[in-house]
């Protein structure tokens, strides 16, 4: 049904628009993955002397995508498929809670194997001859905090890499990934742009049924940006999220029952991003913050997070080097028997940008960082050094990246209860990205984790190690 909606779009479009440009598009990416999560301690009532689960295993995974995009100058078209698979996943690394990504796959999965052939994008955009109007429609790419591309790049990249998707976002990272399926319009005049939207976002993630949307799983969004006709850029935005799956999940410091979601939280708030030329290069800024209200279970729920980060790129220098620093709070609930909730709830964001190791959300947290990137030639490298901690020991520690499924017990995030504890751990975390060819590039990760007081309340080791390597294809 999807392929002859896909083909049948896909002609009507092409007959109705004068001389269309028609991209094609194939990609391939291969990914070696290997956990060496903190270790589980001895279950006491237990037979044999062993943890309770394996936090050691390595997995394999393969996503290839097949897209074609129409651009003309009333109509855009653009559509994919994608396929991936998953084999060796681990069956027992569970205890307490998921033991790394691999983890969440096998949940999912139920057996240590994934696979799935999936619709990933179908967006037809409409749009005046100037582009000053356009509504698109479909299933669809969607970043908060991306709705304007801005026209230097050295902002553009510091919005990329800082300001997207803490909110909503693609969950890039995951082999499924997530899209959304529903409407956007953009009014764009040249000191502003606006942009509405009404999404239901796909399943994905980690769940291998990633051709179905979720019903129950709503957002909207009202955004307006400021431009400039320097490098800086203003933001305000509105994103609201409903979710009534049937799921019995309930994730927060309560220990309630679980119970069918029952969620209804808007965010709103403001970023600013800056780039200045200095006399040896180029000195950045990113100010991010936003207010939460809305019904958690029942509760009134009010929270906040606020991010502030600095950074200089040497532009003139050998490996263009860039040293970047930042604060993030993201509050947590201080009191699980009031009738308030007070953990910031990221929605449903690309988690993984903003902490490589997806160990942790931005939920209850505060995390201070430095991070160094350098180019040495075409090479391109990062180092992250983070100090992360729980904004309240009352609260949980929380990890994911917001709703996969419409079924099953996993809400989408996960946690493990702090236990009037703070200290999470100490982070060292790095990627290299060497180009090969034009169309091929390989890419590595490596992480490890010194687990605080946190950790040592509930593993019986503390030090956490994980990394992959990936082989790129792109045409």
């Amino acid at each position: 049904m999807f392929f002859v909606l896909f083909v049948v779009s896909f002609v009507s479009v092409a007959r109705a628009q004068d001389a269309p440009k028609v991209t094609a598009t194939l990609s391939n990416a291969t990914r070696i993955e290997s956990w060496s999560y903190f270790r589980p301690r001895i279950d006491p009532l237990a037979l044999t002397a062993e943890p309770i689960g394996e936090p050691t295993y390595t997995f394999v995974a393969d996503r290839a995508e097949l897209g074609v995009r129409v651009e003309g100058p009333r109509f855009d078209l653009s559509g994919a498929f994608n396929y991936v698979r998953l084999e060796n996943l681990p069956s027992n690394a569970i205890g307490p809670g998921g033991l790394g990504a691999g983890a969440f796959y096998f949940a999912a999965a139920g057996v240590r194997y994934s696979y799935q052939l999936y619709l990933s994008e179908l967006t037809l955009r409409l749009k005046t001859r100037d582009d000053r109007l356009s509504a698109a429609i479909g299933r669809m790419h969607y970043a908060s905090g991306g709705e304007h591309v801005a026209t230097f790049p050295s902002l553009e990249t510091v919005k990329r890499e800082r300001l997207h998707s803490r909110l909503i976002g693609d969950f890039e990272w995951s082999l499924y990934q997530r899209r959304f399926d529903g409407v956007r319009v953009d009014v764009d005049r040249p000191a502003w742009r606006f942009t509405s939207s009404a999404f239901l976002a796909t399943q994905g993630g980690y769940e291998e049924s990633a051709n179905l949307s979720m019903p129950k799983v709503q957002v909207a969004g009202m955004v307006l940006t400021k431009k400039s006709s320097a490098p800086r850029e203003w933001q305000a935005f509105a994103h609201l999220y409903r979710d009534r799956r049937a799921s019995a999940a309930v994730v927060d410091n309560t220990f309630s029952l679980d119970r069918p979601v029952d969620v209804t939280i808007a965010a709103i708030g403001g970023s600013h991003a800056r780039v200045v030329t200095t006399g040896a290069g180029e000195l950045d800024t990113v100010v991010w913050a936003a207010g939460e209200l809305g019904d958690w279970y029942g509760q009134t729920h009010r929270a906040a997070s606020a991010a502030g980060e600095l950074g200089h790129r040497w532009t003139r220098a050998p490996m263009r080097p860039w040293l970047r620093a930042g604060y993030l709070y993201a509050s947590g609930d201080g009191d699980p028997n009031d009738d308030r909730h007070g953990t910031f709830f990221q929605m449903l964001p690309s988690s993984r940008k903003y902490a490589l190791s997806s160990a942790y959300a931005q939920m209850n947290l505060r995390d201070v960082f430095v991070q160094v990137l350098a180019e040495p030639g075409r090479v391109k490298t990062r180092l992250d050094l983070h100090r992360v901690s729980l904004a309240s020991g009352a609260d949980r520690w929380y990890q994911g990246s917001g709703a996969t499924s419409s079924t099953g017990r996993f809400f989408g995030f996960s946690g493990r209860a702090a236990g009037g504890a703070t200290a999470l751990g100490t982070v060292l975390e790095g990627t290299i990205e060497v180009p090969i060819k034009k169309y091929w590039s390989l890419n590595a990760y490596a992480a490890t984790i010194r687990g605080g007081a946190v950790v040592e309340r509930m593993f019986a080791a503390t030090t956490l190690t994980t990394g992959y390597v990936e082989n790129v294809i792109r045409f």
